[in-house]
């Protein structure tokens, strides 16, 4: 199996939740298949071009620890649909 680059990683964060809504970090690390420190380094590039938000919360349902939860943003949103119209 050939690595995935950062990029096609980051468009299947960005794909994920647009579809899924407000996601975990652990939810994408498990939905995609690469570990905790991918996701959360590609989360933080796609936070920084404006195209998701980052929301820590308190108390995870499951074991009450904090967590980071991932929404996109209109512009994350607007970028998916143009990839998927041009495909």
């Amino acid at each position: 199996m050939r690595k995935r680059k950062s990029y096609d990683v980051r468009n299947e964060i960005l794909k994920l939740v647009v579809k899924e809504g407000p996601v975990t970090y652990t939810k994408i690390q498990t939905k995609l298949s690469t570990n905790y420190d991918s996701v959360k380094n590609n989360i933080k590039e796609l936070e920084e071009h404006g195209l998701v938000n980052i929301k820590k919360r308190e108390g995870h349902p499951e074991n009450g620890r904090p967590y980071f939860e991932v929404e996109t943003t209109q512009s994350g949103r607007e970028l998916v649909r143009k990839k998927e119209k041009s495909k």
